[in-house]
């Protein structure tokens, strides 16, 4: 793993979002990477802005902030999704044309720099994923976000182009999402999720296009996430500043927007006051009250139950179609419960009547691989609504009736004589409420 680089901040995040930076620096400290801050940086540059303006002035500047991290003779790290694309980008077509090396070459030396093309441009998130590894920062969480919902936002200029970038797949990437379960979160599926942010529309004066994106997003998000992670700083001015403006409008939405090195930061339980996390605009309290609420959740169930292996049995799912019980209710939807359960919703399960619907009927026991089964969740569930008297009223009579007799039902003789049984010899009720420890009953 490579342990220096040289650091990329890009305009924006020095310039608007300073504790963006200020996250970043503690998290890579932590996680043991040295960054170096290389005088004599400019705009990567932008793409919208100096892109359309002259493609030459975009690309020699662009080879010039190369130029500077491999006369450094470090590899360059940015957190920002548009200085990355532009640089890494650039790169790509300096290696692919030897017309366009040489040229970007004499001219660089004319401000007396080399350039060979060979540094190395990785994503904040790219060092975090395929160099240290979501193994290894899992290992290092001292306070999971057990029981979040976390939409994840990867932004266009992370994974586009992809065939410049190759940073994940561009249509379905997956790294930010394993980084994030990384934490102890889940990462919650979502349609719009690949959706540009439209922060690119306000630079052409089309803000109220922008805000259609915007709002498009926090519409899906709503009651489905705790919080929206991104790791762009357009991005993040555009879902946490301008959701900000629309709050203020009287528009009800308000989901936390988070980067992953804060998200991070506090996973590592490094103070939010450090981290710098009172310059965001859209309040992130009611993130901190989903934590709190969640994580005492979660160490409950864990209390009586095997979370790993009910993960396990979450993602698998592939008994749910076998269960007798889902296919004659419609209300017992056996993985859709367990998901509830893992995301910290005990109280709210415990309260559910759909639990009482598992038949205990072994079937998908049988049929699991992992010899876990569905059924197990369910019986800890049932357990522990009867601890807490949210059993159903139909259960009481026959726990009662245990309870005092040691059996579920008292014996006809009448019947029995008209039969001819003999009568049955006598029950051992008294030793059992004895062994109980329960107080003798009359019967």
């Amino acid at each position: 793993m490579i342990s220096r680089y040289a650091v990329f901040w890009g305009c924006q995040i020095p310039a608007r979002l300073p504790f963006f930076e200020k996250s970043t620096r503690l998290v890579l400290k932590h996680l043991g990477i040295e960054i170096v801050d290389l005088p004599g940086f400019t705009c990567c540059p932008e793409k919208t802005l100096v892109k359309n303006y002259q493609e030459e002035v975009w690309v020699l500047t662009a080879a010039r902030n190369l130029a500077l991290a491999e006369q450094a003779g470090l590899p360059l790290l940015t957190p920002c999704n548009g200085c990355y694309s532009t640089l890494k980008t650039v790169l790509a077509k300096i290696k692919d044309s030897v017309a366009l090396r040489e040229q970007v070459t004499e001219r660089l030396r004319g401000v007396g720099l080399e350039f060979k093309g060979t540094v190395l441009v990785r994503h904040l998130l790219e060092v975090l994923h395929d160099g240290v590894g979501p193994a290894k920062i899992k290992m290092m969480v001292r306070r999971p976000l057990e029981g979040l919902r976390i939409a994840v936002h990867y932004g266009c200029h992370m994974l586009r182009p992809g065939s410049r970038l190759r940073f994940d797949d561009p249509l379905h990437p997956e790294k930010y999402d394993l980084l994030v379960h990384a934490l102890g979160a889940e990462s919650v599926s979502y349609e719009t999720k690949m959706l540009c942010c439209g922060s690119g529309l306000g630079f052409v004066g089309a803000q109220e296009e922008a805000t259609s994106l915007l709002r498009k997003k926090l519409l899906d998000l709503q009651g489905k996430a705790d919080a929206l992670t991104v790791v762009c700083p357009a991005c993040f001015i555009q879902y946490d500043q301008r959701q900000f403006i629309l709050q203020r409008q009287g528009e009800g939405f308000h989901i936390p927007v988070l980067t992953y090195p804060e998200l991070l930061g506090l996973a590592l339980e490094i103070p939010g006051e450090e981290l710098g996390l009172e310059g965001h605009r859209v309040s992130l309290e009611p993130f901190f009250r989903a934590w709190e609420t969640r994580s005492k959740a979660v160490a409950a169930v864990r209390s009586f139950l095997d979370l790993a292996a009910a993960k396990r049995c979450y993602d698998c799912g592939a008994c749910v179609d076998d269960c007798p019980a889902a296919q004659a209710s419609s209300v017992f939807r056996p993985r859709d419960l367990i998901g509830n359960l893992l995301a910290g919703n005990l109280e709210e399960l415990l309260k559910d009547k759909a639990i009482w619907q598992c038949l205990e009927c072994h079937t998908c026991y049988e049929l699991c691989p992992q010899k876990f089964g569905m059924e197990q969740v369910f019986a800890s569930l049932k357990h522990l609504a009867l601890a807490r008297g949210y059993a159903p009223p139909s259960l009481d009579g026959g726990i009662k009736s245990f309870l005092k007799t040691g059996k579920l039902g008292a014996v006809d003789e009448k019947a029995r004589r008209k039969l001819g049984l003999d009568l049955l010899p006598p029950g051992g009720e008294a030793e059992l409420q004895k062994l109980l420890g329960l107080p003798l009953q009359d019967q």
